[in-house]
């Protein structure tokens, strides 16, 4: 009998010291969890990035707001300019890409994989002047223009200026200090296209109100072959350090 009781009370201080033990190991798990949350409130971490890619050369910088969400500004730019000769007219065009967004990524993983979402300020946009030669004219709606009743022909081309954005990417997790590399893949809503043409140097022989209905008809024109293009794709590639 005395030993029964012995062995019980032995399992009984074993399962009290295992308990206490868990007990423990749980209060130290959670002590890190808060410490780690209270880390990232009193001491402020950031995370910068340099891009490459279809919104042109782009920055980031990015901090945590708790454990899975982050905040990102993001600002990108880069300038196209092409000199050609199209059926003997010379034409020149410029691509201006500038883009500021504010985003949240969110980390739902123990990684760097992340959900992106917020809108972006969107001034990307295309200017192009064509010329037409002693030999060749411009044709607007139809009608033709030479070089004696039209100087030349500016195009000007833009978009929304505010762009909701919504992606998935890797990396600009300010969590983890060091160096690391960022990806981004998702799509901006910029809206329908709207162009602008202007022409230049106008002949005071040429009938004025059907050169302005002429351009009218011929900016609808290409308005409506740009309604189906509303989305414009963002992909970027580059690296990120975390301080």
């Amino acid at each position: 009998m005395k030993k029964i009781v012995g062995s019980m009370l032995l399992v009984a201080s074993t399962t009290f010291v295992v308990a206490d033990e868990l007990k423990i190991a749980e209060d130290t798990n959670v002590t890190k969890k808060e410490s780690k949350v209270e880390s990232l409130n009193t001491q402020r971490v950031y995370n910068t990035a340099l891009k490459l890619g279809t919104l042109g050369l782009g920055i980031d910088v990015s901090t945590p707001i708790n454990d899975k969400l982050s905040a990102r500004f993001n600002l990108n730019g880069a300038s196209y300019t092409e000199t050609d000769t199209q059926d003997d007219n010379d034409f020149e065009g410029t691509l201006d890409l500038l883009t500021a967004g504010i985003l949240l990524d969110y980390y739902p993983f123990e990684n760097n994989f992340r959900l992106s979402g917020g809108a972006y300020y969107n001034g990307n946009g295309f200017k192009g002047n064509i010329k037409p030669s002693a030999s060749t004219s411009i044709d607007i709606n139809g009608k033709e223009y030479n070089i004696g009743e039209i100087g030349s022909l500016d195009s000007d081309l833009s978009f929304d200026k505010v762009a909701p954005y919504i992606g998935l990417g890797w990396g600009n997790d300010a969590h983890d200090k060091g160096w690391g590399f960022t990806f981004d893949l998702g799509v901006m809503y910029h809206g329908e296209g709207k162009a602008t043409l202007t022409p230049k140097d106008v002949s005071p022989l040429v009938d004025r109100a059907e050169l302005d209905r002429n351009v009218k008809n011929e900016e609808q024109d290409i308005n409506d072959d740009l309604s189906d293009f509303k989305l414009y794709p963002v992909v970027a590639l580059g690296i990120n350090y975390s301080f």
